[in-house]
Formats: C-alpha cells, sequence, structure tokens
C-alpha cells in the first residue's frame, strides 16, 4: 500500500509541474469552464502556479520516500495487544494415530 501511495503523489506531482502548467492549465480551464473553480483558475494563475509548484516538490519528495525509502520493520507481537508473547511449548506435541472409528467406512 505504501508503494501504491509512493506512485500516485509520484505521478500527480509530475502532472502539476509547474513547467507543464503551460498545457494542463489551459486545459483544467476550459474542461472546468462555466463553473466557479474555472473562473478562479483562470484569473488567479499566479497563485495557482504557486500551488502546484510547492505540491510538486512535495508530493515528489513524499513519493519517492515512500517507494525508496526503508522498510517498516516487521513487529514480534500482535498490533492488538503489543505487550502479549505467545508461550513457547514445553511439551512436543505428539501425533495420534487413527482409531477405526474414526476412519471413513469401507464398502464390502
Amino acid at each position: 500500500m505504501r508503494r501504491i501511495g509512493g506512485v500516485v503523489l509520484t505521478v500527480t506531482g509530475v502532472l502539476a509541474c509547474p513547467c507543464l502548467l503551460i498545457i494542463t492549465l489551459p486545459l483544467l480551464a476550459s474542461f472546468l469552464s462555466g463553473t466557479p473553480l474555472g473562473s478562479v483558475l483562470s484569473h488567479n494563475t499566479g497563485l495557482v502556479t504557486t500551488f502546484a509548484g510547492v505540491y510538486f516538490v512535495v508530493a515528489s519528495a513524499v513519493g519517492y520516500w515512500f517507494v525508496f525509502g526503508p522498510e517498516r520493520q516487521n513487529r514480534e507481537g500482535d498490533a492488538a495487544c503489543p505487550t502479549c508473547a505467545p508461550v513457547a511449548s514445553v511439551l512436543p506435541v505428539q501425533e495420534q494415530t487413527p482409531r477405526q472409528e474414526d476412519l471413513p467406512a469401507t464398502r464390502r
């Protein structure tokens, strides 16, 4: 799950790259034309470029860390009970041979 999140953040960060806003901002504004969001995008391009640049840097860094960062450590205990430890068995378990009553009936 962590790797998928890293890939999603990296891809959306690259799409929000300020160098690609020359292409994506007019497409997004034309797609949202006639809506209040489209009006905000077309009238505040400097603000959109600033937020896209910040998102590009943060999403790229966090996505890289999710994909290539250190793996999480496996815990010894259960997450529901981190202080509980399994009890080691002292006596070896012996398998019993099946009894005649437990076996399936055979046809004659």
